[in-house]
């Protein structure tokens, strides 16, 4: 028997992607959103984070390390703006969950290979069509996998794993030919392998489309020191992504990269 609080989370999570009521139908460019909200943010943090969701509105936000707390807190003060929901929260950093503005027509939490790392999948529909939206977090650099590994061994690991993450994901969707959004905590710049795995997959970089105002999204707003890597990615293949920007605010160590939406004719 599932635990009372495992079952009520997975019918929440029901409820919540099968939202009745829903903004008009999208017409022209739509809103993008990934933002890596930090797993430890002490409440006032979080508190930042939202207000910086709340401003952005973006009309699709991919959550990571989505915590119980950040999730409830979300819930309470932007549910009714974002009507179709799937949130999986967990302690610690595995967490994820994607936000609509718009009808969600399905939904799917997976395990990325190797390593089992929690994505997550959503059709949404948008002016008629319906895009594919792929929340993902790849393994982050300096993750030990046994207690005599160094930095250096564990960031050189975790490359390969990285890579070998981004060739699943492009082996999920070798075969999809719709609008396919992908976007969330890649854990490297696009000099990385895995970012050049899905740059050969034909996945644009939203950053490399006009009017961008990109750069570095770690350390974020909540720390002290200057953000001095670009990790924070948005990616899109038979879709137009343009006006990516690194927002300088929020309550977490990631800045959230935001970024705007056309299908092609």
């Amino acid at each position: 028997m599932w635990p009372p609080s495992l079952a009520a989370s997975l019918v929440l999570s029901v409820l919540e992607a099968s939202a009745p009521s829903s903004p008009p139908p999208a017409q022209g460019k739509v809103t993008v959103m990934t933002y890596n909200v930090l797993y430890s943010a002490p409440p006032e943090d979080v508190a930042k984070s939202l207000d910086l969701i709340e401003k952005e509105a973006p009309d699709i936000l991919c959550l990571r390390e989505l915590t119980p707390g950040f999730a409830s807190a979300f819930r309470k003060r932007l549910g009714k703006k974002y009507p179709h929901v799937r949130l999986v929260p967990r302690k610690g950093t595995w967490g994820v969950g994607i936000a609509s503005r718009h009808p969600m027509t399905r939904t799917e939490h997976f395990s990325q290979e190797p390593h089992r790392m929690p994505a997550l999948e959503a059709d949404v529909r948008l002016a008629g069509r319906t895009l594919k939206v792929s929340c993902v977090h790849l393994m982050a650099p300096g993750a030990t996998h046994r207690k005599d590994d160094d930095l250096v061994e564990s960031m050189a690991k975790n490359a390969v794993l990285r890579k070998k993450q981004a060739d699943a994901l492009m082996k999920r969707y070798s075969k999809e030919q719709g609008p396919l959004l992908l976007l969330g905590d890649m854990n490297e710049g696009r000099s990385g392998d895995a970012m050049k795995a899905f740059a050969s997959a034909d996945f644009q970089h939203a950053c490399e489309g006009p009017g961008e105002s990109c750069g570095s999204t770690w350390p974020g707003a909540a720390s002290v020191l200057p953000a001095i890597v670009e990790i924070d990615h948005i990616l899109g293949r038979r879709i137009t992504l343009s006006e990516a920007k690194v927002l300088r605010n929020g309550g977490s160590d990631h800045d959230a990269v935001r970024a705007s939406l056309e299908f092609p004719p």
